[in-house]
């Protein structure tokens, strides 16, 4: 309306510019730009019968509609030809591991980089502007208060301090498609249960499947996965929690205290949730994670006994070397995170043998009681990939054996 009115002094009440912009306080510059704008337009205009003649009445609706090139315009540019143009293939690259991903800015940023795309192309700034355009953002899932707090303080905590412990069924109609879930339930060879221990601090994950669920089964993968920390150089003191699933100690505490009783001899100490499931959120998270990037895609894959200890061989390797974007890890590796904290053997912790317990458990009665060992076939070994060839069962025991004394006259011998 001003500057509809700034031309009708000038055009119509024959007001200079000068007066007009000492009238409206405003420069003179901007009343030239004004007048300009109406010589752009053709003698023939509409407009003109109302700016030459000042007493005419105009209706607002009118106005609008004749005098809308007075509007301010958006002053932004129609297009930067060094940004990622819309309809590219590098738009669609975006957009399609956007989707897949479900990441924002930063961690779409670290992904494609690793994956080797250009850096000067895929700047932070290029993708936030793809990001930007079509309206993308990453799906958050919230508590009821809106609240997210960490379970540690992860600048004080060590590596492997804090072990969160927890199995999980493979046969899971929620998280499985029919043919694989159908896979897993009829083919005996391939074990229905995957036992998990995941490091608070850095993430590195073991695993281990078993085709029975049962508390020795719980004990003894603990046992073998500290075990294997020990036997990496690894000392402080070791926390695991768990629930209180029956295949671990059920919540009793007279069963909690023998186990830490043979806990004590490896320097480490087992804790339950007391029922509070958020305090497993670190574990349980990475079970999704097993369900769609492991089950689903490779399941197809997966016929034999021998095609799982191959599939799940290669899962602990990359799933101990997959970027991570949790509170302390910033997007690095746990075996990167691992190297940062100064453990020179870092990939050596994460190249963790794929186990399925029932093929070892043999070798744990062995140790506790000899009188129950039955001289068989000596197992195939499961260890795949990694450089670490497993001990078949005697040479198992022996090897078992002889640690655990060690550790046991640690402190008497030092």
């Amino acid at each position: 309306m001003t500057k509809f009115k700034i031309a009708r002094m000038y055009f119509a009440w024959g007001k200079s510019q000068l007066e007009i912009s000492r009238h409206l306080g405003c420069h003179k510059n901007t009343i030239n730009g004004i007048i300009a704008s109406c010589y752009d337009r053709k003698r023939t205009d509409a407009i003109w019968q109302y700016l030459n003649d000042g007493g005419k009445r105009i209706e607002e609706v009118e106005l609008f509609e004749l005098f809308g090139f007075f509007k301010f315009g958006s002053r932004a540019p129609h297009g930067n030809k060094r940004s990622i143009q819309p309809g590219s293939k590098e738009e669609e690259w975006i957009l399609t591991e956007q989707k897949a991903k479900n990441k924002g800015v930063r961690r779409l940023f670290k992904h494609l980089k690793r994956q080797g795309a250009d850096k000067d192309i895929f700047t932070i700034g290029k993708i936030k502007g793809v990001y930007r355009r079509h309206e993308l953002k990453s799906r958050k899932i919230r508590t009821a208060n809106g609240e997210r707090r960490p379970l540690y303080n992860y600048d004080e905590i060590e590596a492997f301090e804090y072990l969160h412990y927890d199995t999980k069924e493979v046969l899971d109609l929620k998280a499985l498609p029919k043919d694989i879930y159908d896979k897993f339930k009829n083919n005996l060879d391939l074990p229905i249960y995957q036992w998990t221990i995941i490091d608070a601090k850095t993430k590195v994950r073991f695993l281990a499947w078993s085709y029975h669920r049962t508390s020795t089964f719980g004990f003894k993968f603990l046992e073998f996965a500290i075990n294997w920390l020990r036997s990496h150089g690894v000392t402080v003191k070791i926390h695991v929690c768990m629930d209180m699933g029956v295949e671990f100690y059920s919540g009793s505490k007279t069963k909690q205290e023998q186990w830490n009783e043979e806990l004590a001899k490896y320097n480490a100490y087992a804790y339950d949730t007391e029922g509070a499931k958020w305090k497993q959120n670190i574990v349980e998270r990475s079970h999704r994670t097993d369900d769609e990037e492991f089950y689903c895609p490779r399941g197809s894959r997966i016929n034999s006994k021998a095609d799982f200890l191959l599939e799940a061989q290669f899962w602990i390797i990359y799933y101990n070397n997959r970027q991570h974007d949790g509170i302390g890890l910033d997007g690095l590796t746990p075996a990167e995170k691992l190297s940062q904290l100064g453990f020179y053997n870092a990939q050596g912790i994460c190249n963790f043998p794929c186990l399925i317990l029932e093929d070892f458990f043999q070798a744990f009665i062995t140790f506790f009681d000899p009188a129950n060992y039955v001289k068989k076939e000596e197992p195939i070994s499961q260890n795949v990939l990694t450089p670490y060839q497993l001990l078949t069962t005697i040479y198992f025991t022996n090897w078992l054996g002889g640690f655990l004394f060690l550790c046991h006259n640690r402190d008497n011998n030092p």
